[in-house]
């Protein structure tokens, strides 16, 4: 059985792709989906993060993603077994993504790499939707929260991040972390062996590179950990006591002489991986701080009337202003919006104040796209907004975010058109003709499919499709949803023939 996480990767993007039905065809027959474990290339995407600079996240090939699911999957005892010699020694939970198991609803258990001998992967051999594990940002487990405990008796925080932490993974160093890098190099040809195995898989997903992982998929998070938690191990071992969120770590010194020693010793650890530190995000602060980032505790200062009471257009204001004044110092950081649209999405109001809201939003996500996201569920769905307004609301995105190439705010732009039918623009098909991105260009297609379903229309997509196949495993997504049968090959042909769609039933006309 594969443990495929790929609708958690897919989430990342507007909500209309899913693999449930790739991995349904693969629990049926898995040797129709055995094949070459060859290099592959992979889907790029520009996801627009909360300082409005895009992150490139990756697609992978759905084969090659597979392989490594698999690898991973059936090399989990050794994994296990690896994980808990590296972590059981820990006075606290180190990593704030360690592993969780989950149950068939997503709850999050709060399991740790100690008690992962308690999984058994049978229980979740009918997990189709969801995923096994949950790579959060909260709770430590039976430790509860570390950070008060760990700062009895130090003066100092030392900050300090690692660069371009995924892009700069190693695979070789995947072996080294797992069985020592003298044996891992002994062996380094010796494809029997099961940590050459997951160096290959993970190599696969970037057309045999050997340098970095790729940036969305749960897999990446695991393989990182893999080679995070042996620095974990060596740094612990002389008696730091920090905290490790993904590739960001903080650690609780007694003086500025032990932080300095610290950053040098962190830096040397990660050298025995090829990785090195971001020096500008590296400082050393003097205790005592407060708890959390000062823009939260200033936001929630904010007293709001009780609960049964809607709120008014002044108190909707008055919030929104703090927020916006909240951003200004603090280098225009969007995520304090995100917070507070949040907020306030879960508040009632009057309908002054809910018309209020509404254009509020409509107005900042186009200055901050990264808002866009947040739409649906957060203002869409809960307010119950009209079709025309949600349709004003697209339309303005996509022409922002057609002037400035923003691919994503696009994409979300025509999801929205599909969702709540209605048009979005007559000429799609030459506005995404030039700029190529792949999930832009089938939420073109589709869209173009429902509004025109015109033969010469279908035609240019088709065509599109075809001339892109020599660069198949980059625009994957487009050209197998587009394409028919006959003019796919090898196992993009036998995955049409069994049906296989990445996109959700509901998207499919």
């Amino acid at each position: 059985m594969v443990y495929w996480d790929m609708d958690y990767l897919l989430k990342k993007y507007p909500p209309f792709l899913s693999a449930e039905t790739f991995l349904e065809a693969i629990k049926i027959s898995t040797d129709n989906f055995n094949f070459d474990n060859k290099p592959r290339k992979f889907t790029h995407y520009e996801s627009i993060r909360n300082i409005n600079i895009p992150r490139i996240l990756s697609i992978p090939h759905p084969i090659a993603y597979k392989n490594q699911c698999q690898v991973i999957s059936d090399n989990w005892n050794e994994l296990q077994t690896y994980f808990q010699e590296k972590t059981e020694n820990n006075s606290h939970k180190i990593s704030r993504i360690h592993i969780r198991k989950i149950d068939n609803s997503s709850k999050v258990f709060q399991t740790c790499y100690q008690d992962m001998e308690d999984i058994n992967l049978d229980d979740y051999q009918e997990l189709i939707v969801n995923h096994i594990f949950e790579m959060g940002h909260k709770n430590f487990c039976t430790d509860d929260y570390p950070e008060p405990k760990l700062l009895i008796g130090k003066k100092y925080i030392v900050k300090a991040d690692i660069s371009n932490c995924f892009p700069s993974i190693y695979s070789h160093s995947v072996p080294w972390a797992l069985v020592g890098k003298e044996e891992a190099k002994l062996h380094k040809k010796d494809d029997t062996k099961w940590y050459n195995q997951i160096d290959e898989k993970c190599r696969n997903l970037k057309e045999a590179e050997t340098h970095g992982i790729l940036i969305g998929p749960h897999a990446s998070s695991i393989i990182s950990e893999i080679v995070l938690i042996a620095v974990d191990k060596e740094l612990t071992n002389k008696g730091y006591k920090y905290i490790r969120n993904i590739d960001d770590y903080t650690c609780y010194v007694k003086s500025n002489e032990e932080a300095e020693i610290f950053l040098v010793t962190l830096s040397n650890e990660l050298k025995n991986y090829n990785l090195v530190l971001n020096h500008r995000k590296t400082e050393i602060l003097e205790l005592p701080l407060a708890s959390t980032e000062h823009w939260i505790r200033k936001i929630n200062t904010f007293i709001f009337p009780d609960e049964n009471q809607k709120l008014k257009l002044n108190e909707i204001r008055a919030f929104l202003d703090i927020a916006l004044d909240l951003m200004k110092e603090n280098k225009e950081n969007s995520a304090i919006l995100n917070y507070a649209i949040k907020v306030l999405s879960n508040k009632k109001m009057t309908s002054n104040a809910k018309q209020y809201f509404i254009h509020t939003v409509h107005h900042l996500v186009l200055i901050y796209p990264y808002l866009i996201p947040l739409l649906d569920d957060k203002i869409f769905t809960l307010f119950d907004i009209e079709v025309s307004e949600i349709e004003e609301i697209a339309k303005n995105i996509f022409t922002m975010a057609k002037e400035k190439k923003l691919y994503e705010a696009m994409s979300y732009a025509i999801y929205f058109s599909i969702k709540y039918d209605f048009r979005l623009i007559d000429n799609l098909f030459e506005i995404i003709d030039k700029n190529r991105d792949t999930v832009l260009m089938l939420l073109s297609y589709l869209h173009d499919k429902k509004f025109i379903n015109h033969s010469s229309i279908t035609s240019k997509y088709k065509n599109l499709a075809k001339s892109l196949k020599d660069d198949i495993d980059e625009y994957w997504i487009f050209i197998y949803e587009v394409l028919t049968v006959g003019l796919l090959e090898e196992e993009w042909r036998k995955m049409k023939q069994s049906n296989i769609s990445f996109i959700k039933s509901e998207f499919i006309l």
